[in-house]
């Protein structure tokens, strides 16, 4: 199976990629939702990478309150579903996957700030999507 992750973000998406043989994820792009129309993009890699299920960061929160960021995950992951009728969506923590991300890219320069932001969420995005292969095995 082929999987799509995504670190969601109001502007920025992270998106990575693996599947279920090699249980390995690969950062791929960062959609700006500024310049790009996300679920036009999607549709796109859904299509070219023959994907079979997403992964969608969730930032819950350590009291399991639900409120902030969680909420509008919460909400792209309903028109997600809507525009992807029959493909599962799984959830997995995303905590401390941007700090993680920003430790991995933190030999790139800081003059290249926006690009670096876009580096760190599909780095997320793999760390996030490599998390859920290592619990769901």
């Amino acid at each position: 199976m082929n999987y799509l992750a995504l670190d969601y973000g109001e502007h920025r998406v992270g998106v990575a990629f693996g599947d279920s043989e090699l249980k390995m994820a690969f950062s791929r792009e960062t959609i700006d939702q500024k310049t790009t129309n996300l679920f036009e993009r999607l549709d796109q890699l859904v299509k070219i990478n023959k994907i079979d299920e997403f992964v969608v960061g969730m930032p819950y929160h350590p009291d399991g309150r639900k409120d902030g960021k969680n909420v509008v995950v919460e909400a792209f992951i309903k028109d997600l579903a809507l525009r992807f009728p029959g493909m599962k969506i799984h959830t997995q923590d995303e905590s401390y996957s941007s700090v993680q991300a920003q430790e991995f890219t933190s030999y790139m320069s800081k003059k290249k700030k926006q690009k670096n932001k876009a580096i760190i969420d599909r780095t997320a995005a793999a760390i996030i999507l490599q998390r859920w292969f290592d619990e769901n095995p």
